[in-house]
């Protein structure tokens, strides 16, 4: 199962989705931030790969390399006790995509891609799309916003919102129990079964916070979803009772990293620390809080 979210998400922004058709729903599935994806610098991503403390004491990292339409997608998932952190490398699959990101939530009961949709829909009125991507014992139906290219124009860093869920038969196919099933899975049930016994060593809890910066269609498309899944929109801020608070500032510029910091909780306390990873992030922590900074 480890690999599944950020697979799906990748296969799924190389189809052109079409708008599915449903009626309204008032109430949104509850759904987790499952994690972010920030694509990175060669320098910054191959600091944070090989770094020691990274690898043995913030988090359980995985090191991964994915094909999609013949070019390779070089990812790092760091791993903690509620959501993890995808890092990829701007390079071949992820050329000209320095500083982009994804922001992915995920059901805690599964088969949820119509309710989501109807949710969402209430908030964005252009078009949406499902994409159900299926693994050899899983099926992860995502809800993504559709654009239409403009083929003529270099790519520019991009930020998307994902909407996620796994289909029953998945949740069964790992074991998970019937009342599970039934009451809903939880990021942190989620995390364990994929980080086993390191993970509960770790310094990395979860996000607490996010920070953004990004254009007027990129709010749009970002703010509906937050909305789809509950949150309550403030003058500066998105606040959610379960999920990180997302700050976000709009602007027209073009900026190193559509994430500029996220903050962690820490599973216990530890003295200042800061590591400069390269150009593009570094992190900080002390006490029983961390942040990544990402220019």
């Amino acid at each position: 199962m480890k690999h599944t979210i950020l697979t799906a998400f990748l296969v799924s922004i190389l189809i052109i989705g079409c708008t599915e058709h449903a009626s309204k729903s008032k109430d949104a599935p509850i759904s987790d931030l499952g994690h972010i994806d920030v694509i990175l610098d060669s320098v910054t991503w191959n600091a944070i790969k090989n770094d020691s403390f990274i690898q043995n004491e913030f988090g359980v990292l995985n090191v991964d390399t994915a094909y999609y339409g013949g070019k390779p997608s070089y990812d790092l998932y760091l791993l903690g006790n509620l959501n993890f952190l995808h890092l990829s490398l701007a390079k071949a699959f992820w050329s000209n995509q320095q500083g982009a990101g994804v922001l992915v939530f995920q059901s805690q009961k599964p088969g949820q891609k119509e309710p989501l949709l109807n949710s969402w829909k209430q908030f964005y009125k252009d078009s949406l799309f499902i994409h159900s991507f299926k693994g050899s014992d899983f099926t992860l139906d995502e809800i993504m916003a559709w654009y239409k290219h403009d083929t003529t124009k270099p790519k520019e860093a991009q930020i998307f919102a994902n909407l996620t869920s796994y289909s029953a038969d998945a949740y069964k196919n790992w074991g998970i129990t019937d009342s599970i099933v039934s009451a809903g899975l939880a990021m942190k049930q989620f995390m364990e079964s994929w980080g086993g016994e390191p993970l509960k060593t770790r310094l990395f809890n979860s996000i607490t916070e996010l920070y953004m910066t990004i254009n007027q269609q990129e709010f749009k498309e970002i703010k509906s979803a937050l909305l789809a899944v509950g949150y309550k929109e403030n003058k500066n801020s998105f606040t959610h009772s379960a999920n990180p608070t997302i700050y976000i500032t709009t602007s027209e510029e073009k900026v190193k990293s559509k994430y500029t910091k996220v903050k962690f909780r820490l599973s216990r306390s530890i003295a200042e620390k800061e590591i400069v990873f390269g150009s593009m992030a570094k992190l900080k922590l002390i006490g029983t809080e961390g942040w990544f900074v990402f220019e």
